[in-house]
């Protein structure tokens, strides 16, 4: 290879954009062998996510169809664009956060590291860059969850609060700096869990966060700290709805759960379900097409 092709290589990439979060690993499977690099972002306004596989040669649309359609039967229909072109030379981290604008959420200011307007007065700021992880707070998601905590906190404050599904420890981050409170928090990906550990040290609430690798609440270290006051899941409508007992067994008498990542058409499935288990309906926060559930453990 010539000193010229080593500093200018032609990285190809293929970009694949799906409604949802919740069959990415199965993208992400499908083209893990093509690639020599992947990553995924959340679409800014909209449910969908784009994965993006970084590819050395010029990949073949043929073969990248045929690896996307073998993952499962019926998974053309959730593809909903697919491009390959030849990668430009550009600084894509920093027109990546350029375009991730600062969000103001009740008291909550969340921003990442390019911006440079200062946060109001009196507010919480919270600094989350884009990245591996799901949860920079431009997502319908993620607000909902933060006008949750706002709705059901007005004179008081949690006391042993566990962030399901934390991602990039966003929500347990706004806890942590809102109350001053511990905070339990877990993500099965450890990738994520590394993420989370680090933007709590940027934003000084290391000591108030305990983060751990774990499926769901199975952690032993999560499950030490059960009862909870406070359960945070903000993931996808079936996981939350399979995770129903595990969530009843966990929260306290007359604690509170908040439930995200639920598209409108989803929501009364996964409420009745909770109700089945002892559950009542105090509120609900909508967000364009994204409903954050407020239910309560009756006592």
């Amino acid at each position: 290879m010539t000193q010229e092709s080593s500093q200018n290589p032609n990285i190809w990439e293929i970009v694949v954009e799906i409604p949802s979060r919740q069959r990415l690993a199965d993208f992400e499977a499908a083209l893990e062998n093509i690639t020599i690099g992947l990553s995924s972002f959340e679409v800014p306004g909209t449910p969908n996510w784009r994965l993006t596989g970084y590819c050395a040669d010029e990949p073949s649309r043929p073969h990248v169809e045929s690896l996307l359609l073998g993952t499962r039967k019926g998974i053309e229909n959730e593809i909903s664009s697919l491009e390959i072109r030849l990668v430009e030379e550009r600084d894509w981290v920093a027109e990546t956060q350029q375009s991730l604008g600062p969000i103001h959420v009740g008291p909550y200011f969340v921003h990442g590291s390019h911006v440079t307007t200062l946060p109001p007065t009196d507010s919480i700021a919270i600094r989350i860059d884009a990245g591996m992880a799901f949860g920079t707070g431009n997502h319908e998601t993620t607000r909902g969850c933060l006008r949750a905590i706002e709705q059901l906190y007005i004179e008081d404050s949690p006391r042993n609060p566990v962030d399901v599904g934390t991602g990039s420890g966003i929500l347990a981050i706004a806890l942590a700096k809102r109350f001053g409170i511990r905070v339990v928090a877990g993500d099965n990906d450890p990738v994520a869990i590394e993420v989370a550990v680090e933007n709590a040290r940027i934003n000084r609430v290391s000591e108030n966060i305990s983060f751990h690798v774990s499926e769901g609440l199975n952690d032993v270290a999560i499950q030490a700290s059960v009862p909870f006051d406070l359960v945070i899941a903000n993931i996808v409508a079936n996981p939350l709805i399979e995770m129903t007992g595990e969530i009843s067994q966990a929260i306290a008498p007359e604690g509170h759960v908040i439930l995200s990542g639920i598209l409108s058409e989803q929501a009364e499935e996964v409420l009745n379900r909770y109700q089945q288990h002892g559950f009542a309906f105090d509120d609900r926060v909508i967000e364009n097409e994204w409903e954050t559930l407020i239910l309560s453990k009756k006592g």
